[in-house]
């Protein structure tokens, strides 16, 4: 197929045979000599490989061998995250393996995804507290949390999903190496500590909480353990350091001591942290046998081999194809503090929304390789894909962020940060920039790497929206009233004024306040010793117009981005023509900071900053539910490519018959701009087939997950 461009994709039909032939001997418990001799057949012939390791666990699990069973299921789980099969065959080798925890976590994925198996009662107290709590972020979407519509609890040893929010606790995800879990604590500041944590207490288990007031109510992730009783903290002689520390009742009493502080009372409030300067060793004593959470202390201090800041700004949603056009009039203060950096006008995102755009950043990797895409599913991108945060903090930096969403916590892309104040919903860049200059004037005696999500900009469907008042104010009825479905995803919002005066509002709001942070940085900072970048996660729909009455989610308007950067090691006054991608920032803070980048990533070093120009990027819809779609750009052409069937909850789709065309960069899906060019094919089909070729599943379907989605497949399992 390699070498042949006169059709896009053919599937093997050799394994595709075989494939279905195990499938049947598996749905007649058929585990034979004959099965293996298949399997080894349908291996040899190129079969999938997460398909093969499902077989051979299958196979172990039939003929009692648990340990093994899972070995071939976590190698298929390692390819394919989302997929049912692979769940039920990893939460019956764990069980078997007395591992309830681990059991409990898949089978929270396949019910939360399924509402099927059922999970075993037995599984459910072996499991315990922890195991309740992993199958309660497993069985909820991957978006939201720390709260959650599926808190798992046992009421007479039946279980039950509440409403509720993770909250004075653990969250029950998995830390690096070496590293605290998380303690979920409220968002405390020049208020009373406890307020926050009252007003939760009587309203967690509500709708109006966790369906309303989660959208904009800030969380304090800090990196803890919780302790009972006294504690020593061993400051070494001459070190300085900056102690988190929350209760777990209001006003919760400590007496502090140390050889030159004689006993005192330090207050603390519930769910909140406090923070205290140590500059020797410090022993705390509890008033109280309650619980308290300790945070990792903060090591003062500044080394050489570092910058005082790096700070990356995500402006969510900003389509620098739209902003371009009045840059830098709507955004003078960007304009004037990049002049002196450098501009990416050319660069592209990878998705057409945050779920899957973000961990691409943090990470390097596509989407088919960090297999975070279904916003239903909440697995956790492997540990030893470090993220932008983990490299950051491994090199010594205090890495926080003062202001985020909580998109990506559960899949992991931000699990290195020592402290993450989030919501899940509203990023105002004013209460944002005001956190970020407070924790720059908070810890300015060390290193500190700072992200900010800023989500003023991002569109919403409009009904039920408070629009930006000079937009209502200025807006004829003819433009101020409009019709819309209220179920239309923010990707395919159209094209009306009221979103687009919107846009320009919001973006010149960003703009007015991030110029208060940025004349902060010139006036505390040289020059050499910070790096600032800002860029966006993807574009928007609302300049689009619709092709053949469909909006186009992965168009330029919708996935051309921003990307500047300025600072040490970064070019003055250039705007750059290179493409580049939203994956290729963690090569390049790796360069300019001096982490390690594993060689398996997908993003690019940029030529600017010493690296090869990319000849294409690529930009891809992969929803479940819908055809998957994927543009191959170069600076002239684009080929875009449509499948037929939709992509499965696994993120594999059939790309048989796909509709593939190569046009004009100005003028993609206009079929009277088909180019039909056997070099341009030469150039493209290559680079699109090793895209999807992860994600292709070849014609060969699992009847559970097919049988569970008859709206997608029509009917047919």
């Amino acid at each position: 197929m390699s070498d042949d461009f006169s059709v896009f994709w053919r599937n093997n039909e050799r394994a595709s045979a075989l494939f279905y032939g195990l499938l049947a001997r598996a749905e007649q418990d058929a585990y034979d000599d004959d099965f293996l001799a298949q399997l080894a057949a349908y291996r040899e012939a190129g079969g999938d490989a997460a398909h093969a390791d499902i077989f051979a666990a299958q196979y172990l699990l039939h003929h009692g061998d648990a340990e093994n069973a899972a070995v071939c299921a976590e190698r298929a789980y390692r390819r394919r995250p989302v997929n049912y099969e692979v769940w039920l065959l990893l939460a019956e080798a764990y069980r078997q393996l007395d591992r309830p925890v681990d059991a409990l976590t898949m089978y929270g994925y396949a019910y939360g995804l399924y509402l099927s198996p059922e999970i075993p009662t037995d599984l459910l107290m072996r499991g315990g507290t922890e195991g309740l709590d992993r199958l309660s972020i497993a069985a909820g979407i991957g978006t939201g949390v720390p709260t959650t519509q599926t808190r798992a609890c046992l009421a007479d040893h039946a279980l039950e999903f509440q409403l509720d929010a993770f909250v004075g606790e653990y969250l029950p995800l998995t830390p690096p190496a070496g590293s605290a879990r998380y303690w979920v604590a409220a968002y405390v500041d020049n208020a009373f500590l406890s307020d926050q944590s009252q007003l939760l207490e009587e309203v967690r288990h509500t709708g109006v909480f966790v369906d309303k007031m989660q959208r904009d109510y800030p969380f304090c992730l800090q990196k803890a353990q919780e302790v009972r009783g006294p504690l020593t903290i061993e400051v070494p002689e001459g070190a300085e350091v900056i102690l988190p520390i929350a209760g777990t009742e209001p006003l919760q009493e400590l007496t502090v001591t140390t050889e030159t502080q004689p006993p005192a009372s330090a207050y603390l409030g519930k769910w909140a942290f406090s923070q205290f300067r140590l500059t020797e060793t410090t022993e705390i004593t509890p008033v109280s046998d309650a619980v308290y959470a300790v945070g990792t202390p903060i090591r003062l201090g500044h080394s050489p081999a570092r910058r005082k800041l790096v700070l990356n700004i995500l402006i969510d949603g900003l389509a620098w194809n739209i902003a371009r056009t009045r840059f830098p009039d709507a955004l003078p203060n960007i304009a004037r503090f990049f002049a002196r950096g450098t501009i990416f006008d050319q660069h592209f995102s990878t998705s057409e929304c945050t779920y899957p755009s973000l961990p691409v950043i943090e990470t390097g990797r596509y989407p088919i390789h960090t297999q975070v895409f279904n916003e239903r599913d909440s697995h956790e991108i492997p540990l030893d894909i470090k993220t932008i945060s983990e490299c950051m903090t491994d090199l010594g930096y205090y890495a926080a962020a003062p202001a985020g969403a909580s998109d990506s916590l559960c899949c992991g892309a931000l699990r290195g940060y020592d402290q993450l104040n989030v919501t899940a919903w509203k990023q105002p860049s004013a209460e944002c920039v005001d956190r970020t200059i407070m924790q720059l004037e908070t810890f300015d005696e060390t290193d500190q790497f700072l992200y900010l999500h800023l989500s003023d900009v991002h569109p919403w469907n409009a009904k039920g929206l408070k629009f930006h008042p000079a937009v209502e104010s200025h807006l004829p009825l003819s433009e101020r009233l409009f019709e819309i479905d209220e179920h239309i995803a923010s990707v395919r919002l159209p094209r009306l004024k009221i979103y687009q005066e919107q846009f320009w509002r919001s973006l010149r709001r960003v703009d007015r306040n991030l110029a208060q942070l940025f004349t902060y940085i010139e006036e505390h900072y040289a020059e050499e010793e910070y790096l600032v970048s800002v860029y966006s996660d993807h574009g928007n729909s609302i300049f689009s117009t619709p092709v053949n009455g469909v909006m186009d989610v992965i168009a330029e308007n919708s996935t051309r981005a921003l990307w500047m950067m300025r600072g040490a090691g970064v070019p003055e006054g250039r705007i750059v023509n290179e493409l580049t991608s939203t994956a290729d920032l963690y090569p390049t803070l790796g360069v300019l900071c001096g982490f390690p980048v594993a060689e398996d990533i997908d993003g690019n070093l940029p030529a600017v900053f010493g690296g090869k120009e990319r000849d294409a990027v690529y930009s891809m819809s992969m929803f479940p539910g819908q055809t998957y779609k994927l543009a191959v750009r170069t600076h002239d052409h684009a080929l875009r490519l449509e499948t037929q069937e939709p992509v499965d909850e696994d993120g594999t789709v059939n790309f048989a018959g796909a509709r593939v065309g190569i046009y004009p960069r100005a003028h993609e899906l206009e079929e009277d701009y088909a180019l039909s060019s056997e070099e341009l094919r030469a150039f493209f089909y290559p680079r699109a087939r090793s895209m999807v070729r992860e994600i292709a599943n070849n014609g060969e379907f699992w009847p559970a997950m097919r049988a569970a989605r008859p709206e997608w497949f029509g009917g047919q399992p």
